[in-house]
């Protein structure tokens, strides 16, 4: 039987807590420091058995590295431990700035060192339900993410919330590529920052993918709808719960104004192996193990990014295409 790692935590907020939580829990791996300029905090968080300290060279030891501070510190604290050949996992955002999300993956696959953002829906139960009931292909996805106020969060609504289905609409895809970007939001008059923001994806294949994201609804709500030529899949995140509709027929009653569908619906088992949050920790120890594969991995981070960044830039603009808000 293998060791645990030693996993060293950057960040001992609200996300730095949760991280904290399922290394604690995990029979893979063990909180061996904890970093945040707040001690205090990060003794919360250290307990008996780790390390607290408000100095980030403490985690060059360990193992490998969960970074769950606040955005704009990412890049500094990520390739200052990639060019040490420290796996890293990192919360999403890699970074609000493209050119350093590149540099991150640069000097990932520069050194083959792990890298893994913290996109946890990947491991939602019903999104991988979900994944295995598509047969064909999708030819539109809409999604909902929208929550209540949350004045602790200053970054763009874009990163917060909105990349997390940007990201779920490319894995949707099969690979397909996004020919255009088109989208905009409403940034709050006195911070400047976006808390609305809506995009519409068209992928090569001429699949469209329709995605909202809010920070001031009055309810929280994570829905994906997942339509095909012949169903349409249906996943509430929150939940956790996967429902399959097949239009079998419609029709008007009689001489009534009365109309008719008839749809088969179909509840498909969903199977919870563990918290989202458990099982991206489960699938960082398997890249840092060497059991699942790093480049595939590194990979799958940019495109996200890519597309993020220009739904925040408010500019659709790439090889080839046209401006923002402009079909190609």
């Amino acid at each position: 039987m293998q060791q645990p790692l030693r996993l060293g935590l950057v960040g001992a907020g609200t996300m730095g807590a949760n991280h904290a939580r399922v290394i604690g829990d995990s029979p893979d791996a063990s909180l061996a420091v904890v970093v945040d300029p707040d001690v205090t905090r990060a003794a919360a968080l250290a307990g008996s058995d780790a390390h607290a300290t408000a100095d980030v060279q403490a985690v060059f030891g360990c193992d490998a590295v969960v970074v769950a501070s606040p955005t704009e510190s990412h890049a500094g604290i990520a390739l200052e431990l990639l060019a040490a050949g420290v796996p890293l996992l990192v919360e999403k955002p890699l970074s609000a700035d493209l050119a350093s999300v590149h540099a991150m993956v640069d000097a990932s696959k520069a050194g083959d060192v792990a890298l893994m953002c913290g996109f946890v829906e990947r491991f939602n139960a019903a999104v991988m339900t979900a994944r295995a009931l598509l047969d064909e292909s999708p030819i539109h996805i809409l999604s909902m993410r929208h929550s209540p106020l949350a004045p602790r969060i200053t970054t763009s609504v874009v990163y917060d919330l909105l990349i997390h289905d940007i990201d779920l609409a490319v894995r949707l895809s099969r690979g397909e590529i996004v020919a255009s970007v088109t989208g905009g939001d409403w940034q709050h008059p006195e911070s400047g920052v976006a808390e609305v923001a809506d995009c519409t994806l068209r992928f090569t294949n001429g699949m469209v993918a329709t995605l909202s994201a809010s920070r001031r609804s009055q309810r929280k709500i994570r829905s994906l709808l997942v339509t095909t030529a012949e169903q349409l899949v249906e996943v509430d995140l929150l939940r956790q719960d996967v429902t399959v509709y097949r239009n079998v027929g419609q029709s008007q009653v009689g001489d009534t104004p009365t109309y008719r569908a008839e749809t088969v619906v179909d509840i498909p088992f969903v199977r919870h192996a563990g918290e989202p949050l458990a099982l991206q920790l489960a699938h960082f120890v398997a890249l840092v193990r060497g059991e699942k594969d790093p480049s595939e991995e590194r990979e799958s981070i940019l495109e996200p990014h890519r597309i993020s960044a220009r739904v925040a830039a408010g500019d659709a603009a790439q090889p080839a295409a046209p401006t923002f808000g402009v079909d190609a």
